[in-house]
Formats: C-alpha cells, structure tokens, sequence
C-alpha cells in the first residue's frame, strides 16, 4: 500500500467570463455566480487566517504534497503564494484576477479523501518526485461536465499558484472520455453491476501482517458488500506530470486524508466497452 499524504487544496473562486481586451477594472465579477457555484464549498473549521509569525517550512517547497497542505490550510501562506494578478481563463476568454478580487475556497477539506487518476501503475510513482516544477490541480464536475484546473509552478525554488480556468469536457481528451464513462458507474447501479469484471481481482491488506497483502477475487454478488465509497459529483484530479496516452485504461486512486486508507481502482476498456478490473484497499 502507497504512503497516503494529507491534501487540502484552497483554490479561487472567482472566474468569469469576459471580453479579452477588458482590464482587470472593468470585469464585473459580481455575475459569476452561474460557474463560480458549481464548484463553492462551505467554508471549513479547518481552514486557518495564521498567526502573523506562521510562515511556510522550507521543506514544503521540495514535496508538492507537502506545500499544497500548508497553501491551504493557511490564508497568510495562501496569498502569499498566488501570483497577482493572476491569470484566469474561463472557456477561452481570460482575465487578470487582483488580491482584492481573490477569494478562498476548501474543495475537499470538508471530505474525508482525494482522487487522482493515472494511466498506469509507473505513473503512481510521480507524487513523490522532488524535481517536479509544475502540478495541476483539477475539479472534475462530472454532471456538468466541466473542469476546473489550478495551475501550481516552482518558480525560483517556491511553489505558487499562477493560473486558474475552467473548460468544457473535449472529445481530444482521454480522461474527459473516461469521465463519462465513470459518472455513469456511480449514478447507474445495473450498469456498475455489468462493468464489473466477474470474478473481480482484489487485493487487501493481510489482517496478520500490515506490511503484506492477500490477493483474491470477488464475484458479482459480493461487490456490493465490499466496495468503497465511490467518489461522484466534483472529483478531484492531481496532476504531477502524468500523461493519458493509453485510451484503454486508468487507474482510480482514493486516498484518505485523516484516515490513512486508501483504494485503488483499476478499469480497463475491453472490446471497447470499460471494465473494473481490479480492486485493491
């Protein structure tokens, strides 16, 4: 089982569509309510103003993990840390954003877990690399079928936010393709039944021994009783640098953010038609 890192994620909320030649000053931000809700979360207990001697520890710096943690738990770290004016696109029409026009949002801090997918078991390794210099952060709406990116680059040794957008699922995109896919999975019971490999790999940890696993399969009858909670509405998605060029597989990962658990869900496209594969926890 992979080392679960903690993530909070606190990204802006206010984008709006508007006229490309128009100057910060001239954007009305107060009409963005229609895009800006569908991805608002209520504000969290969790989230800290910080004390003005609070300041962001050097190592934070060299994990992304460890950054975003501390990006978003913290406002005084937070705007220190976004690149004003920022640059937002909202469907192709961008802005620049000030730090008076910057609020906070806590994405998942008010859930239990986080998201990312990858193409394949390789990329799983990219969280823990030290050279990367750039991260995006995604919200995928999956019945709205939009996506919200934040874009995080090292820029002279520190982590920062310099741009945020919001676009449409593309046909050019493999993960907007297995979006759809998927959003059907969560919602449609009958069809989560024959997307199911039967028998079903499964792989858990050995209840003797943490550091071992047992590996098994299930049939269609047991995966109702065994499966987690699976993830619907907005989604997350972390980019570390990993690429979706195989159209016929990914790989769902739901790690905890307090708890330490985490399930690995591995779907593959066979005779054109998706599967899961593999479940692990």
């Amino acid at each position: 089982m992979r080392k679960n890192f903690v993530w909070c994620v606190v990204l802006s909320a206010v984008l709006t569509a508007c006229d490309r030649k128009k100057a910060v000053s001239e954007v009305d931000y107060a009409d963005d309510s229609v895009i800006d809700s569908l991805f608002d979360s209520p504000d969290s207990l969790i989230f800290s103003s910080g004390s003005s001697d609070e300041e962001l520890p050097k190592r934070a710096d060299e994990l992304f993990d460890d950054f975003i943690f501390e990006f978003a738990r913290l406002k005084k770290v937070q705007l220190e840390r976004v690149e004003f004016p920022l640059l937002s696109i909202v469907r192709g029409d961008t802005a620049w954003l000030t730090e008076k026009q910057w609020k906070y949002e806590s994405l998942f801090m008010n859930q239990d877990y986080y998201t990312v997918f990858y193409n394949d078991e390789e990329q799983m390794e990219l969280e823990k690399r030290t050279d990367l210099n750039r991260v995006d952060v995604e919200q995928i709406h999956l019945e709205k079928r939009l996506v919200k990116t934040c874009r995080f680059q090292r820029l002279k040794g520190e982590w920062r936010l310099t741009q945020e957008s919001i676009r449409d699922f593309t046909a050019a995109e493999p993960l907007d393709k297995f979006m759809d896919f998927y959003r059907r999975f969560v919602s449609d019971a009958a069809f989560q039944q024959r997307s199911v490999s039967n028998p079903l790999r499964y792989v858990t940890t050995d209840p003797d021994d943490d550091f071992n696993t047992i590996e098994g399969t299930l049939d269609h009858d047991q995966w109702d009783a065994f499966k987690p909670q699976l993830p619907d509405g907005v989604i997350t998605n972390i980019r570390y640098g990993q690429t979706y060029d195989n159209p016929d597989g990914m790989i769902l990962v739901k790690a905890g953010i307090s708890n330490g658990l985490m399930d690995i869900l591995d779907f593959r496209k066979k005779d054109g038609e998706w599967k899961l594969v593999s479940y692990e926890n």
